[in-house]
Parts: structure tokens; C-alpha cells; sequence
């Protein structure tokens, strides 16, 4: 099994435009900048635990592309 953060952003450079503008800019901020539930806070405003609730509905979402797409899959088995 890859690793989770692998995997999640491999889902998100797939599907990331299937995401809410706001989920988006959260999943940038958490998985591409490598920063703290704390400080997107900070950043978007919002509380930690709403940055959190964002985080894993995307993470689902994404999860969620892929069993019904599988684009992810097929690009790790020709690689």
C-alpha cells in the first residue's frame, strides 16, 4: 500500500478541480504547503475544526473520484 499522504496527493492532482473552490485552496494549503490545521485557520479565517471538517470531506471526495473513476489506479499501474 503507498503512503497515505502519496496517495492523497496523487487523488488530489487528479480530481482537484472536481473540489469546492474553498476545499481546493484548503487542500493546497494542508497537502501541497505542508501547513498546520492551525495556520490555515489563521489564513482562511475559519476554526481549526472547520479546516479539519474541510480536510476530511475533500479527503473522501477524492476517495470517492477515484472508486468511480480510477484515473489514479491506471496511472500507477503503467508507471
Amino acid at each position: 500500500m503507498i503512503d497515505k499522504l502519496f496517495e492523497i496527493g496523487l487523488l488530489y492532482d487528479f480530481y482537484s478541480e472536481l473540489l469546492t473552490p474553498h476545499q481546493k485552496d484548503i487542500c493546497r494549503l494542508y497537502f501541497e504547503d505542508n501547513y498546520t490545521l492551525g495556520e490555515i485557520a489563521d489564513e482562511t479565517g475559519i476554526s481549526r475544526q472547520a479546516v479539519h471538517d474541510a480536510v476530511s470531506k475533500s479527503e473522501k471526495s477524492l476517495r470517492g473520484y477515484e472508486e468511480k473513476l480510477g484515473l489514479a489506479k491506471r496511472f500507477l499501474s503503467r508507471e
